[in-house]
């Protein structure tokens, strides 16, 4: 078949009718734009891949390590060397199956299915297959269960606070009480401080480390947008102190010989593991002080729109869905003064 005097497909058919059905059929996709060429289906998916790869330099520097490590590992030992257009469903279940029974549990299988979907999506945007085979291929849950956060009480992130050591333990309320990541309390430098309309921290920067060899390196927040969070006045002489003598570029809770200070260095220098156990939470995270910070501020009567900006959720409705089973106390409460209002209502009436 012949599309402005260039040969775009060849096809043979043993009946003519056949023959011309088809190219009518491939003319009227190349009029409505969805004719694609066959032959660039016929490529290896290597080749495909590392035009993927060079696609993502946007995204997340430990989201293209993720990537590599699960083509490196995974994807390209069995389909690498297969051309796009022949890789199917059936395929790509099988391969997940296969995983599972070689040991990996069912949230890293769906790690790197969610990988080969991504590299097969990006094989149909660049009209290589016309179908991403992966698509419909379901990601293994048996056994995935999602562990609940824990949260702790005022009085109980005071209780960490004493039971941790040296000079960094008061981190922990600026975690439990302000709700940021991690990261994002690493990436704090003194310059971020801000003072109108009220003191607080301008989250404007991440400092994470690298899931394969565990470096710092510098990143965007995880929403890509950047928000203040407020400080409680317990914090603020902290970060006065801390903030004392440096620099606005200075890290605001450097490490002790300078740079931005790691999570596990802080753990292991605040005696984390001998700390959560002397309180009674012997699986207590870093991350769940973030959870303690939305349980505190839910528990005190904040609006969700105002935990929502706090923690830098997309929505509020996120925020409730995450969070929502914390504030089970406030239904009681409130039904309590609704049933002081209707009793007070119910004394007038009798009084008239």
């Amino acid at each position: 078949m012949k599309h402005h005097g260039r040969e775009v497909a060849t096809r043979v058919f043993d009946r003519k009718r056949d023959a011309e059905s088809w190219e009518e059929d491939q003319k009227r996709k190349l009029r409505l734009g969805e004719w694609f060429d066959p032959r660039r289906g016929r490529v290896a998916l290597w080749v495909v891949a590392e035009e993927w790869f060079a696609s993502r330099a946007s995204m997340k520097r430990n989201t293209r390590i993720a990537d590599r490590v699960a083509w490196k590992q995974h994807i390209e030992p069995k389909f690498g060397k297969l051309p796009v257009a022949s890789i199917t469903t059936a395929d790509v279940s099988s391969w997940v199956g296969r995983l599972i029974t070689n040991g990996c549990s069912p949230s890293t299988a769906s790690r790197y299915l969610a990988a080969f979907r991504s590299l097969l999506a990006f094989a149909v945007q660049d009209g290589r297959v016309t179908v991403n085979t992966a698509a419909t291929v379901k990601a293994p849950t048996a056994g995935r269960v999602r562990r609940e956060g824990e949260f702790l009480t005022v009085d109980q992130i005071e209780k960490l606070v004493n039971a941790c050591l040296g000079t960094y333990a008061p981190l922990v309320r600026v975690l439990a009480l302000g709700g940021l990541r991690w990261s994002e309390l690493a990436g704090l430098q003194v310059g971020d401080r801000v003072h109108v309309p009220g003191p607080g921290l301008r989250l404007q920067r991440a400092v994470m480390a690298s899931s394969n060899k565990g470096d710092l390196f510098i990143d965007t927040l995880k929403s890509k947008r950047s928000r203040t969070v407020p400080l409680v006045d317990v914090l603020v002489p902290m970060v006065d102190e801390w903030s004392m003598g440096k620099e606005p570029s200075a890290w605001l809770f450097q490490a002790p010989r300078g740079g931005p200070l790691s999570e596990s260095n802080w753990k292991r220098s605040v005696g984390w593991a001998d700390a959560i156990k002397a309180i009674g939470k012997p699986r207590l995270r870093v991350h769940d002080l973030r959870h303690t910070c939305a349980s505190v501020w839910l528990g005190a009567g904040a609006d969700p729109k105002v935990v929502q900006r706090i923690l830098g959720h997309a929505s509020a409705a996120m925020t409730m869905d995450l969070y929502g089973h914390l504030i089970d106390q406030n239904l009681w409460d409130a039904a309590k003064r609704v049933n002081r209002l209707a009793i007070a209502s119910d004394s007038e009436e009798e009084a008239r």
